[in-house]
């Protein structure tokens, strides 16, 4: 009886640790959930208007010259973004950060934190599909 009964025990703390390993990798992967996201129609939208906007592409080097949204900015990710790094950037000018991350969109969410972080007011990141979902509208790259 004592032996079924570890046995129990033993497979019950095994689904418990599996399901907080998927909660703590959903959590993990969620970006930045608290950052307003923007859908590609309305960056599209808002560039069409001439909108005052700054479009940071998060992704490498490599990966931006390999084709960008038209008129975005080459900003890799960098784990501790800095006053210097950002200098150049408007600070009351709408900021929209994307990446090709998937759901979460970790890496542009991550960066819309750090500059909201540095005093940025109006900071949104590109809802995923994000680039992807951009080209396959049919939306300008360079």
């Amino acid at each position: 009886m004592e032996e079924v009964m570890m046995n129990v025990l033993k497979k019950v703390f095994s689904i418990v640790a599996c399901l907080l390993c998927l909660i703590i990798a959903s959590v993990s992967f969620a970006g930045h959930p608290e950052i307003p996201r923007i859908t590609i129609d309305e960056l599209k939208k808002l560039i069409d208007a001439k909108s005052d906007v700054i479009v940071l592409d998060v992704q490498l080097k490599d990966i931006y010259d390999k084709g960008h949204i038209k008129g975005a900015v080459s900003f890799p990710w960098k784990a501790e973004v800095n006053d210097g790094d950002v200098e150049k950037l408007a600070k009351d000018k709408l900021i929209v950060t994307y990446c090709d991350c998937g759901p979460g969109e970790a890496d542009s969410s991550d960066l819309a934190n750090q500059l909201i972080g540095l005093g940025f007011a109006n900071v949104k990141v590109l809802k995923d599909p994000a680039i992807r979902g951009w080209k396959k509208a049919g939306y300008p790259v360079e």
